[in-house]
């Protein structure tokens, strides 16, 4: 029984409860430096409009993060696939409620500055530098978890006196001239400069 498990890979637990989504932090070369690009979700949208974000979305039946990623990409900054250099997976974002989001650094090749406006109201860019030198503003989010009627609360010691640890999270700001990223966004690109400063020595 034991050596059938040798060569197995380690998995996420119960990560048939997450939401699966990927997202690609894209970058620019222009005469100035390397950029990097983000967008502003439309006002129409019905979830999270108006924020600033990076190209992607929810995973498709069948499709693995990376494909995810390119498709969500294409489709918002409407790119064709020669266009889109896929540099590296970046780290796994679990969230708090439920997300699993995977990043994937890219480049973008001869992108004339297209994207659909369904979905995102306007793209804009950030010297990639900014972020390797300046680390966000970092704020506590504080969690605290609300059993429901139904728990079994005679099961486990103290029953409804039972001392429920409440947990803390960072929230991630940056502010670069009016735009503010924050969350998921401000997450996943302080974790990519990490990656990035580290490639760098």
């Amino acid at each position: 029984m034991y050596d059938s498990l040798r060569d197995r890979k380690n998995e996420i637990v119960d990560d048939g409860m997450y939401r699966k989504y990927a997202v690609a932090v894209p970058l620019i070369e222009t005469q100035e430096g390397t950029e990097v690009l983000f967008e502003k979700r439309a006002s129409k949208l019905r979830r999270q409009p108006g924020e600033i974000c990076f190209p992607g979305g929810r995973r498709e039946p069948g499709e693995t993060a990376l494909e995810n990623a390119v498709r969500e990409t294409k489709e918002e900054l409407l790119l064709s696939d020669d266009q889109i250099d896929v540099i590296a997976p970046m780290d796994t974002l679990l969230t708090h409620y439920d997300n699993r989001v995977d990043a994937f650094l890219i480049e973008l090749k001869n992108y004339g500055k297209t994207f659909g406006k369904d979905e995102v109201e306007e793209i804009f860019t950030v010297p990639l530098q900014y972020f390797l030198d300046n680390d966000p503003q970092s704020h506590v989010l504080e969690i605290s978890g609300e059993p429901g009627e139904d728990f079994p609360f005679d099961d486990i010691p103290d029953g409804r006196n039972y001392f429920w640890r409440k947990t803390q999270r960072n929230e991630y700001f940056y502010y670069y001239e009016d735009r503010v990223i924050w969350g998921m966004t401000a997450h996943i690109m302080f974790h990519t400069s990490k990656i990035l400063r580290s490639a760098q020595k």
